[in-house]
């Protein structure tokens, strides 16, 4: 199981996007209610936390960033991490934006490694799309977490099969998910610091001092005992991409630079799961009125470079005018599996003296 721990992941993106506010303390936060939605270690070493009142976290950290916020760039990034989750494999769960869990075990022969599976992911994450983010990998959700934790700020740990009850023995009990204050504090109070020391406890006693339903929960899952299994990933029927455009003056290169982005986006959605596109079809919308045009594709097509020019062609007579442009969508339909090309003379590779022609 790989625990992939991108907290704090509006910080992560928003340093993805504009790489000269590495290392400063950022601060995510605004809307109605001003309060944090993101902070940057650097600013929570200055008090800062998440929900706490915008004004109060910038006297407490003066010299920090603050931005707005990009909702639309979080989930256009997101959606970009789980493409990458599918492409090790089709078990991907994602709880939180800021976390996710990949089921790495083998279901084929020529199926990944784990430990390699782990290092494509951290790879891709960190040189495509730029974010920070720590890995844990282990036979279990919660070691998998745990380790995560400790390869902090950019690291992969592994723990090794055999290994896990000595690794997490020596962990705080804090490292329990969804542990309350008043429960950490009952079982300091009987002499419980570690997860070693909750395993080891009596029974009976911890019963009378947590009841019996939490005290078997909190075994179970210091055991990493009745973990729900990942359910496997269903083939998506259509993948579309879209965007709203900021600049409703924006000129038409740019409008065509949207889609292709757009449908390079889609294409890379298609790859996790052997899929090609049948149809593409591109919708401009204007405030009163929305334009479309669409294409089918024989054979069916899953190329980066294909899927772009196509999208160009159709966005290009959508442009008139350019002005006035306030979103832009790409959607991919008829997916079927990839066929594999079939030669044009299947005997000509067989012959023994053959020549070119």
């Amino acid at each position: 199981m790989l625990h992939v721990d991108l907290d704090p992941f509006f910080v992560s993106v928003e340093r993805s996007f504009d790489p000269t506010l590495r290392q400063r303390p950022l601060i995510v936060g605004g809307g109605r209610g001003g309060v944090v939605a993101a902070a940057s270690a650097e600013a929570r070493a200055a008090g800062v936390t998440h929900g706490q009142p915008l004004a109060l976290a910038r006297r407490l950290c003066p010299d920090a960033v603050v931005r707005p916020g990009d909702l639309e760039g979080y989930a256009r990034v997101s959606d970009e991490v789980t493409t990458v989750l599918l492409s090790v494999s089709r078990r991907v769960e994602r709880p939180s934006a800021d976390e996710a869990y990949v089921d790495l075990t083998p279901d084929t022969s020529n199926a990944p490694l784990p430990v390699s599976a782990a290092e494509h992911v951290k790879d891709e994450l960190q040189r495509r799309l730029r974010l920070d983010m720590s890995l844990g990998l282990a036979s279990s959700r919660f070691a998998a977490r745990v380790a995560s934790r400790w390869a902090r700020p950019r690291g992969l740990l592994v723990v090794l099969p055999g290994y896990e009850s000595r690794f997490l023995a020596e962990q705080s009990v804090a490292v329990l998910p969804e542990l309350p204050p008043h429960l950490e504090a009952a079982l300091a109070n009987a002499g419980i610091h570690t997860i070693g020391e909750l395993i080891a406890a009596d029974e009976a006693a911890l019963t009378a001092l947590l009841g019996g339903t939490t005290a078997h929960r909190l075994r179970q899952t210091a055991r990493g005992e009745a973990e729900a299994a990942i359910a496997l990933a269903a083939p998506p029927t259509w993948i579309s991409e879209e965007t709203h455009i900021r600049d409703r003056h924006t000129d038409r290169n740019a409008i065509l630079d949207v889609a292709a982005g757009l449908a390079v986006r889609a294409a890379r959605r298609l790859r996790p799961f052997d899929l090609a596109a049948g149809a593409v079809a591109v919708s401009v919308h204007r405030k009163t009125q929305s334009n479309r045009r669409s294409e089918e594709v024989r054979p069916s097509v899953a190329d980066e470079a294909t899927l772009e020019q196509i999208a160009r062609k159709l966005t290009l007579p959508l442009l008139e005018p350019a002005a006035g442009i306030a979103a832009v969508e790409v959607r991919l339909t008829r997916l079927g599996r990839t066929l594999p090309q079939v030669p044009l003379f299947p005997g000509w590779a067989r012959l023994p003296h053959r020549r070119a022609l």
